[in-house]
């Protein structure tokens, strides 16, 4: 193999690059971002970064300018000509390859309308720094639309400023961080009150209102009007595979399928793994991690980490001696003054057991069944409990990877055991 091709500079990517040189490959390297920003940590975003308490470079990733590869910055892939083995960049070059790795992570879901000025989304350090920006320059009244991990971690990070800025949280389906399952969810709802958090649960956002071209209040299905000199919508993360469309690769929900092993499959009911092609990240639909139902999507740090580096590995080693993706999912958050630590994929069971702690307090310990088979575990401010419940997902072939549910992060934002999952 003499030239590869990491699509995606985020923390996939940029652990497929590093595995691929330390793992011996000498050949032409090159790593292709739509963003002009040196790779950096995405977790740490809607958290210390808005809260100001890290800087854009405290959260680089380490090393990513030291395993020699050629980098394409600004420039994103907007086409893949599999027969010709070519990736179409957005400038009109293109760039060959023998393996490939698509690493392209995920957007932030947008508005589904028009919306006036005032009204971001958060995925990147742009994002931040205009969030911020509006903050400091007097915003005050905020609105938080979409109680998922980045939206929680926003009105957490916002009403903690100390710059009298005042949160509302919108979330139509009832309880934040419902992904969650069990109680912890509503140990989060009342830690976001006690902080100052208005939470209106329940009801959705049926638009935006404005003065003068921005944003001045933010309209409710109850038939309310929120007051707001900003607006954050957070209602999800997108696949970045947009550019993916036509190339013959099976993209189920956006995401890349990819068998076990993480080859990515074609399309069609063969589904056949192309050996020049794996998969790492939030783009994954993978076979190694199931439901009843088929693959689950993981949008944690933890994840796009380990598969990163797999999929290089199997990449180089072929689809002969490639080795499965085992990982057990991990993930940790905090917000509110609460540590939010998982393993495995809790809420996605059918039967959920209090081990530790009371139901909904500020410590608890909760483990997920699945047809009396242990599926996950989630934990707040008893995270050290939890290596017990790992070690009992990774003996048990199986309990994540065939009798779990679905993924409970969104938007990590992502996330994961050494950051979160909000913005993974």
């Amino acid at each position: 193999m003499r030239a590869v091709v990491v699509v995606g500079a985020g923390l996939a990517g940029v652990r497929a690059a590093e595995s691929l040189r330390a793992r011996g490959f000498r050949g032409a390297l090159t790593v292709v971002s739509d963003e002009t920003e040196l790779p950096y940590d995405r977790p740490p975003l809607t958290k210390q970064v808005v809260a100001g308490t890290r800087a854009a470079d405290d959260i680089r990733l380490a090393g990513a300018e030291d395993f020699g590869a050629r980098w394409i910055r600004g420039t994103g892939a907007v086409g893949l000509d599999r027969e010709r083995r070519r990736v179409r960049l957005a400038d009109g070059a293109e760039v060959p390859y023998d393996g490939l790795v698509l690493a392209t992570g995920a957007q932030a879901r947008a508005w589904p309308g028009e919306v006036p000025a005032g009204v971001l989304t958060v995925r990147g350090l742009d994002d931040v720094r205009a969030l911020r920006a509006a903050v400091d320059g007097g915003a005050r009244e905020v609105v938080v639309v979409g109680a998922g991990f980045v939206g929680v971690e926003l009105a957490s990070s916002l009403v903690g400023l100390g710059l009298g800025v005042r949160v509302t949280l919108v979330e139509p389906f009832g309880r934040p961080l419902r992904v969650l399952g069990g109680t912890v969810p509503d140990a989060v709802a009342q830690a976001a009150r006690r902080a100052g958090v208005v939470l209106r649960l329940g009801t959705g956002v049926t638009g935006f209102r404005a003065e003068g071209g921005r944003v001045a209040g933010v309209g409710l299905a109850d038939g309310s009007v929120l007051p707001a000199e900003l607006a954050v919508v957070a209602i999800g993360m997108v696949p970045a595979t947009g550019w993916l469309v036509g190339s013959g690769l099976a993209l189920p929900s956006g995401r890349v399928h990819c068998d076990e092993r993480l080859f990515a499959r074609t399309a069609g009911v063969a589904g056949v793994p192309d050996p020049r092609i794996v998969v790492a990240g939030d783009v994954a639909w993978c076979d190694a991690v199931r439901s009843v139902d088929g693959p689950v999507p993981l949008e944690h740090w933890s994840n796009a980490a380990a598969q990163g580096e797999l999929a290089a590995r199997n990449l180089l080693a072929g689809p002969a001696a490639a080795e499965p993706y085992e990982h057990v999912p991990s993930f940790w958050t905090s917000a509110f003054g609460l540590r939010i630590k998982s393993v495995g994929l809790p809420g996605t069971g059918d039967r959920v057991v209090v081990e530790e702690g009371e139901p909904g307090a500020e410590k608890v310990l909760e483990a997920h069944y699945r047809e009396g088979r242990l599926v996950g575990a989630v934990s707040v401010n008893l995270g050290k409990r939890l290596a017990g419940y790992a070690r009992r997902l990774q003996e048990e072939r199986g309990g994540v990877a065939e009798a779990a549910g679905g993924s409970g992060a969104a938007g990590g934002s992502a996330g994961a055991s050494a950051g979160s999952g909000a913005l993974g």
